[in-house]
Parts: C-alpha cells; structure tokens; sequence
C-alpha cells in the first residue's frame, strides 16, 4: 500500500465511530489477511450452495474478504461477483486471482440495479460487522433491492442465546463470556471481541428483521448442530440463514 493510500485510509479512520474504525482497522493487519488467505468452504457453506445454487446463475459476494467464497462459488460455475469494505483484502485479492469480478464497496450502499442478481451471499458473519444497527438495516434491504424475485439471500449471523451462562460455547474465554452473559437475555447487542465489536442477536430477532424486507425464510444451519432445535438455538455459536424473495416480488 503506498504512502497516499495510507494517509487516505488513515483520514477515513478518523471520521467514523470509534466502533467501525477499530473493525476496519482490524481488517488492515498482516495477521488479518494470513488468516483470510485460506480457501476453503465450511460444511454448513458447502451443503447450502450445493442446495440452492446452480451452474450459470449469477451470485453477489458481500464482504467476500480476500475472495474465498468469490474463488470458490466461480469454481463451481456461477456468474459472482465480490464486494468487500476493506481495500487492503480487494486490493490482494485482485492481484491473486485477476480473473475475478472483486470490487471495493459496502453493502449498505450497493452500486448494482434492482433485481440483478439471482442470489445474495454474506459469509462468515460479515453482516455482524455492520455499525450502528441501522447500518445492518440499511444493508438487509440493499440486499432485498438487488435480488430477483425466486433468489435467496444466505448469511450467517452470531447467536446472542449461546451467550448464556449454561451453554457450552467459550469456554476457554469464561472471563469474557461471564461479562458479557448477561446479553443472552437481550434481542440483540454488541460485544467486543478480540478488539471487533460484533452484532449478536437471537434467531427470532434476526429471522423477524429480515422478513421485514418482503424475504421469507426457508432453513437455519446450525453450527456444531446437536439435533434438537431448542437446544441448537441456545448452543449454536453462529448460525447460517437462507431466506428466499418470492416469485413476482419487485425490489
């Protein structure tokens, strides 16, 4: 990155929250793009594109990173395009892997027509990283706008309830997890975690906020799924959402 980048980014850092410049500068490290530079599906993302994606359809990537799922969905012979907030990941990205569609953007703001494409992905809880809540808001219904009626939105979100003192997540942060348990009981906050400050939210709040857009939820994946719903809603740490926009919805 050369001199004037930094300086621009460095002015840009300045002029929002406090939240959001500690995000974006955390995104900014070496450490940052070593641990995004792995090009790998998850389970839960395999099984759900193998499901609901087909060859030639076109999908758009948001807060794609250092284009994993970019590199990846191409592979699999769709039309994707990846956007991501951090100029650092897009600007590596397009020097890795020239022959994709990456492009600096946020999804609060997309620059792409109504109805454009057939599916809408954010992966690895980027949606999380959307400050303030209204941010989030803002970026459900850009997705909403830019799908095409039949399309799905998937993304994946951190489950405030497994935040409870009871459940079996964090462990080996229990000092953290106790100062910040009693959120569990909330509909959604944001806890700081390693320096990100993260939205975390229960599975009702999220499915009833994004259903407020016209989208329709079709399944929930569960992360380390133990099998019984009441259960999984409490333990799950994060959890991948699929909602669908219907046939002959307009943006």
């Amino acid at each position: 990155m050369n001199k004037e980048r930094m300086e621009r980014n460095t002015d840009l850092l300045e002029q929002v929250p406090m939240e959001v410049a500690a995000n974006l500068q955390a995104y900014r490290t070496a450490a940052a793009v070593a641990d995004f530079s792995v090009y790998r599906l998850l389970p839960e993302e395999e099984y759900l594109f193998n499901k609901y994606y087909k060859a030639g359809e076109s999908v758009l990537d948001l807060a794609c990173g250092m284009g994993r799922t970019t590199l990846l969905l191409h592979e699999m012979g769709l039309s994707v395009r990846g956007v991501d907030r951090s100029e650092v990941f897009i600007h590596l990205a397009q020097k890795r892997l020239p022959y994709l569609d990456l492009r600096v953007g946020s999804y609060d703001c997309i620059k792409e027509p109504d109805s454009s494409f057939s599916h809408v992905l954010i992966s690895f809880n980027g949606i999380d990283l959307a400050f303030p809540e209204s941010q989030r808001v803002m970026a459900l219904g850009e997705c909403a706008r830019v799908l095409r009626p039949g399309g799905t939105f998937i993304y994946s979100s951190h489950n405030l309830k497994s935040m409870h003192w009871f459940s079996p997540n964090y462990r080996h942060r229990l000092l953290w997890k106790l100062r910040h348990s009693i959120k569990a009981y909330r509909e959604w906050a944001y806890v700081e975690e390693h320096g990100i400050f993260g939205f975390f939210a229960s599975p009702d709040f999220v499915i009833r906020q994004t259903e407020s857009f016209g989208l329709q939820l079709l399944e929930m994946r569960w992360f380390r799924k133990l099998g019984i719903d009441r259960f999984d809603r409490y333990f799950s740490p994060y959890i991948h959402y699929v909602f669908r926009k219907p046939a002959g919805q307009t943006a």
